[in-house]
C-alpha cells in the first residue's frame, strides 16, 4: 500500500482537525481557488491560457514531455508548488509557484476543492 504523509506545525495540525468533515474543506478550498488568484487563470471565462481543473481529479494528465501522469493528491500539491516540473501538453509554463506562499492547509483545502469538482466536463483528460 502507498500513502503520502504530510507534516505540519502542531498550531497548523489543531486547524485542520477543526475542520470537520471533507465538505468544509472543499468550501474553503473554493474560497481560496479566488482568493489567491486560482480562478484568474483556471476559471473558465480567464483570459489568460490555462489548463482547466474541473474534472481533472483521478484522469491522466498529457505532460508537454509526451508522457501522462495521474492527477491525484500529489500531482496537483506538485502543480501548485513545483508548477514548472510538470507542464501539461500544450500550455506554457507560466504559473508562478505557491511554495512559501501559501500553507499546507490552504493546499489540503485546494486538492479537496479540486477533487469536489472531479465530477464535471473533462476537458482533454482521459481515465
Amino acid at each position: 500500500m502507498i500513502g503520502w504523509v504530510y507534516v505540519m506545525e502542531p498550531q497548523d495540525y489543531r486547524r485542520w482537525l477543526s475542520q470537520g468533515s471533507p465538505e468544509p474543506l472543499a468550501a474553503q478550498g473554493e474560497a481560496l481557488f479566488h482568493t489567491v488568484g486560482c480562478s484568474g487563470c483556471h476559471g473558465v471565462s480567464s483570459k489568460i491560457h490555462a489548463p482547466p481543473l474541473e474534472g481533472v481529479y483521478g484522469h491522466l494528465v498529457p505532460l508537454e514531455t509526451k508522457e501522462f501522469v495521474m492527477a491525484d493528491d500529489k500531482y496537483i500539491r506538485d502543480s501548485i508548488v513545483l508548477p514548472a516540473s510538470q507542464i501539461v501538453a500544450g500550455y506554457q509554463n507560466l504559473m508562478p509557484s505557491f511554495q512559501g506562499h501559501i500553507s499546507e492547509e490552504d493546499i489540503m483545502a485546494l486538492t479537496a476543492y479540486i477533487k469536489s469538482i472531479a465530477s464535471k466536463s473533462p476537458e482533454g483528460y482521459s481515465k
